[in-house]
């Protein structure tokens, strides 16, 4: 025979309701970080305590340590080198960041693992540390330096604060006075260049060897155009070059005006290229007047002609001449310059003459003289002063010729004169640097460390004090750190690593619903709380369970008031959704196993009884070894289909509750399957029970729960608190949701850590 499931008329199920849509994670609140807090609060307690011991033992065990202090102040830095500037100082007051930047190489100075292990070498390893079991190396003496010393200084600030701890109160100011005293060594031989004498003594000799070499090349040259320098020596060329061709010009107007007079005066002119000294000397020619001198026969020595005079006369004319241009020659030149050798040969040619001539006329001077107080003196001086003007012209040429000649030479040789006057002016210059390098190097080689004008010691090595800075904050660490580390082990086990719902306010957030009941944890310490009857049972049925436990339809069970509650919101929804069909069916499930389903569907069922209602029959789809195994007066309840068969009375376990199975008790509803639970839906219809609750099993991946939730016309889903999973909660939820609007959730064994005046929880 087949049978029809036809549940929309016999239930008057609600239309289904379509998925929740995914919503974020609700926010995290203050009541999460109290409950998170209060719930672990033995392990905050625990840690606190183990703080508090190990601070205890860290503040009477810690060894007392003795500090000592010294202060720097550092002005400068001088940083002393054979190539770069001596005075490579820079100035403390400059900026800011260039203070800073000094003070940190100091500092690091100061810090530095050389300077640990001089000092540890100079106090020696087992003075440092005399409790050492073997003999101390300098490595761990020096370790224990470095450990113990501490160098800071302010922002901005020029002054180093240097101090040093130790567990012995003697040695603490004894290394720090060594560590200072070999600081300013250190600080020298780090700012100061190694062999920087001997450097800078062997350049200073290489540039004078340098510049000896250049002085003396260009000292060849300048004689060689006979200049003291190229600049002045091209300018006063220049000036005497125009200044001789403008006395050329001028002379040879002259030279050219007398030579006329005197062919005016009837003289014989001398030729072109003849010169006043070898004119006719000695000849006995006719003079410019026609008389005719004196012939060997008139006079036993030869007499001069006149025109042996007028050449005598001009020779003694050209000599004074000359004489005059080589004094004012020798106010511009050197007696050794080209010009006025050139002017001396002239008058020592003209000398030679002269003395040739009075030597063959010895009388020449007398007669010389006295012919130039007669009335042809006029005659002698014209013809002296033309001799003259061309021997001036003369010398001018040749003064000018030679003027050009050098010009050209200087012009030649004046780059390498350049090159060579500015190598000199370098090498000048570097000799003179060197030469002051030197000396400072000498200065810098001789100083003494603890002298260092740029670094003093504004305070030395204070006596020994007892520091309990350290101790007090490990103290204080430990003491804190121990209730620190228990909050965050507490909120991270609550907010972070468990992701179970534990309260109700966290699953409303999370379902986007109200809570149709919470249940707090009725156990202490994980163990029923049996209730007190005092031998009497008043009145009610006291039904027990294999295991000697109350059984949750007993008016003692401490579910009774919540199932009362549960019972009262039911028929309210009943009411409010003209539900007034007959058998109306609840069901009761969960997620996992031992969530409470079947004592609050056990109880429920009781407090339904009592309603005068109806009959109200409690089916155990779960059956199965338990705690809520039913059982009455010894005897197992009746299965569903005998339960639902009207010609079979079945006896009640109390005023109108009665008790049903679905299986033998090894597989329960899986035995029985969800199809022939399907076909006893008519009979369902049959029955005379008002209200018939189903304890379902577990809604798992495989459960048949999912199929019977359908056909409920309220499904309670219970939650248990601080085991199930807010995914899981969530993801059902919202499958069961889609099916049918009917469900309605109850977190049950809630706990409230929090004290009541600070939680908001209803």
């Amino acid at each position: 025979m087949e049978h029809t499931i036809t549940p929309a008329p016999l239930w008057q199920q609600a239309p289904p309701r379509p998925a929740l849509a995914p919503s974020p994670p609700p926010g995290l609140g203050l009541n999460d970080i109290l409950f998170a807090l209060f719930r672990h609060k033995k392990m905050i307690l625990i840690f606190s305590l183990l703080g508090l011991i190990a601070a205890a033992a860290a503040y009477f065990l810690s060894p007392p340590h003795y500090e000592s202090s010294a202060r720097l102040l550092v002005r400068y830095v001088l940083d002393r080198s054979s190539v770069d500037s001596i005075d490579g100082s820079t100035n403390s007051t400059a900026n800011s960041k260039n203070t800073d930047s000094i003070i940190g190489s100091e500092i690091a100075i100061l810090t530095s693992w050389d300077l640990a292990v001089q000092v540890a070498e100079a106090l020696g390893p087992k003075r440092l540390l005399p409790r050492s079991a073997t003999a101390p190396s300098k490595e761990a003496a020096a370790a224990t330096v470095s450990a113990g010393l501490v160098a800071t200084a302010t922002k901005g600030s020029n002054i180093i604060l240097v101090t040093y701890q130790s567990k012995d109160p003697e040695l603490a100011p004894l290394v720090l006075n060594e560590l200072l005293n070999r600081y300013f060594v250190k600080h020298l031989e780090v700012h100061r260049s190694a062999g920087a004498f001997d450097f800078v003594t062997q350049q200073t000799d290489q540039v004078r060897a340098r510049l000896s070499q250049t002085e003396d090349a260009l000292k060849n040259l300048r004689a060689k155009v006979g200049i003291v320098s190229l600049t002045d020596g091209t300018t006063t060329l220049s000036a005497e070059l125009a200044k001789t061709e403008d006395q050329l010009h001028a002379a040879e107007a002259d030279l050219a005006e007398q030579r006329a007079r005197v062919k005016e005066m009837h003289l014989p002119l001398p030729s072109a290229d003849s010169s006043p000294a070898s004119v006719g000397a000695g000849s006995n020619t006719t003079s410019a007047g026609g008389v005719q001198g004196p012939s060997p026969a008139a006079s036993a020595k030869e007499q001069p002609s006149e025109r042996t005079m007028q050449q005598y006369q001009a020779l003694v004319a050209r000599l004074a001449q000359l004489e005059k241009s080589k004094g004012e020659l020798l106010t511009k030149y050197t007696p050794g310059s080209v010009m006025v050798q050139v002017t001396q040969t002239q008058i020592r040619d003209l000398q030679n003459d002269k003395e040739s001539l009075e030597k063959k006329y010895p009388d020449l001077p007398a007669r010389a003289a006295s012919k130039g107080s007669e009335g042809g003196a006029e005659v002698v001086t014209e013809s002296a002063r033309l001799a003259g003007m061309e021997a001036k012209t003369e010398a001018l040429r040749s003064r000018v010729q030679e003027t050009r000649g050098r010009m050209g030479q200087l012009s030649d040789l004046s780059p390498e004169i350049g090159d060579l006057e500015r190598k000199k002016e370098l090498e000048e210059t570097n000799y003179k640097y060197f030469e002051n390098t030197l000396e400072k190097a000498r200065v810098d080689e001789a100083l003494d460390p603890s002298k260092i004008p740029n670094i003093s010691a504004v305070q030395r090595p204070t006596p020994p004090a007892m520091v309990t800075t350290f101790r007090d904050k490990l103290t204080l660490g430990l003491a804190v750190g121990g209730l620190g580390l228990g909050l965050a082990l507490a909120l991270l086990r609550d907010l972070v690593l468990s992701h179970t719902v534990k309260r109700p306010s966290q699953l409303e957030a999370q379902l986007h619903t109200s809570l149709l009941l919470s249940i707090p944890d009725a156990s202490s310490n994980g163990h029923l709380v049996l209730p007190k009857t005092n031998g009497s049972d008043n009145g009610s049925l006291v039904v027990r369970s294999q295991r000697g436990t109350i059984a949750p339809w007993d008016a003692g069970h401490f579910i009774r008031r919540y199932a009362e509650s549960i019972r009262d919101r039911i028929g309210l929804y009943f009411e409010l959704n003209h539900m007034t069909h007959k058998p109306k069916l609840v069901g009761v499930t969960s997620f996992s196993k031992g969530a409470g389903t079947s004592t609050l569907a056990a109880g429920l069922a009781a407090a339904l009884s009592e309603t005068d209602e109806g009959k109200v029959l409690l089916v155990d789809v779960n059956l199965g070894p338990g705690d809520v195994h039913p059982f009455f007066k010894g005897k197992p309840a009746y299965s569903l289909t005998a339960a639902l068969q009207p010609p079979n009375p079945i006896d009640p376990v109390a005023e109108n509750l009665y008790l049903a199975s679905v299986g033998n008790g090894q597989g329960g509803l899986a035995q029985l399957g969800l199809k022939k639970f399907f076909d006893l839906m008519p009979n369902l219809k049959a029955s005379d029970f008002d209200y018939i609750i189903f304890d379902m099993p577990p809604l798992t991946s495989t459960s048949q729960s999912w199929g019977m939730a359908a056909f409920m016309d309220k499904l309670l889903l219970v939650v248990e608190a601080e085991k199930s999973s807010r995914e899981v909660v969530k993801r059902g939820y919202a499958k069961l949701m889609s099916e049918r609007n009917n469900v309605s959730v109850v977190l049950n064994r809630t706990r409230s850590y929090i004290p009541k005046s600070l939680d908001n929880e209803i």
